[in-house]
């Protein structure tokens, strides 16, 4: 049975809410936790703060770092969360408590970062520039996914493409092995979710990139990275640094 045609049980709803209390509960940085797992459920702040009975700028306070949350306010905070999931039909919990993901051969790397990277922190990481960006504000990143471009062709199905998202859509996809870049793009184009960014490892220069590939990522509204790192290995492990 498909992750998302699984029935949520008792089991399901109680290990993702220690999983939120816990990591919530050992953070450095409580506030950036709430508002990492908040974002990862795709709820607004005031939606959560109506559900918990307080304003969305008390919330906020304690997203923030103005205020320390106690065990009674995260546990009021996970319990919402759940509540507002379960109300649309609990695909977050199905998919932060499925024991059965593992992760595909064409997947090199994926990490979740504790804390949001800003997306210029991840293009100098992987030595990289941009191809095409929109304007307006940083997006913050949660984290990033390495894929070997050729082997998520020859390997990888319609319903194993999910995997390359990890815990959430905020990151960046980097297809390595690429030739001109189409493919990726093209594959990103018609998929539902959206990443941050996508980056590609291959081309020598910008002009070896198809012009397609960039209008498709312009139309997408994602920005396209061009990364000059000399090897995937060195790549990798500048972004492993990063958090």
């Amino acid at each position: 049975m498909d992750s998302q045609e699984r029935v949520v049980s008792a089991e399901d709803i109680e290990a993702v809410k220690v999983r939120i209390a816990g990591e919530i509960a050992m953070s450095k940085s409580p506030g950036v936790a709430m508002k990492k797992w908040r974002q990862l459920f795709g709820e607004k702040q005031r939606e959560v703060a109506a559900r918990m009975g307080v304003s969305p700028s008390v919330l906020s306070d304690y997203e923030q770092g103005k205020r320390s949350p106690g065990i009674k306010f995260v546990s009021r905070y996970v319990e919402s969360l759940i509540a507002l999931d379960l109300e649309k039909g609990g695909a977050n919990i199905r998919h932060f408590s499925d024991p059965s993901r593992s992760r595909h051969r064409a997947i090199l790397d994926l990490r979740e970062f504790s804390t949001p990277v800003t997306l210029d922190k991840i293009v100098d990481a992987m030595e990289g520039e941009y191809l095409w960006r929109s304007r307006g504000r940083e997006p913050e990143v949660y984290g990033y996914t390495v894929v070997d471009s050729i082997a998520a062709i020859r390997y990888m199905d319609s319903t194993e493409f999910i995997q390359i998202f990890g815990l959430t859509s905020m990151r960046v996809l980097v297809f390595t092995n690429v030739s001109t870049g189409r493919s990726p793009l093209v594959a990103v184009r018609v998929y539902p979710l959206k990443p941050v960014a996508v980056a590609l490892h291959g081309p020598p220069s910008p002009e070896q990139v198809d012009k397609l590939a960039v209008e498709l990522a312009e139309l997408s509204r994602v920005p396209l990275i061009l990364s000059r790192s000399k090897s995937v290995k060195d790549m990798i492990e500048a972004l492993r640094r990063l958090g």
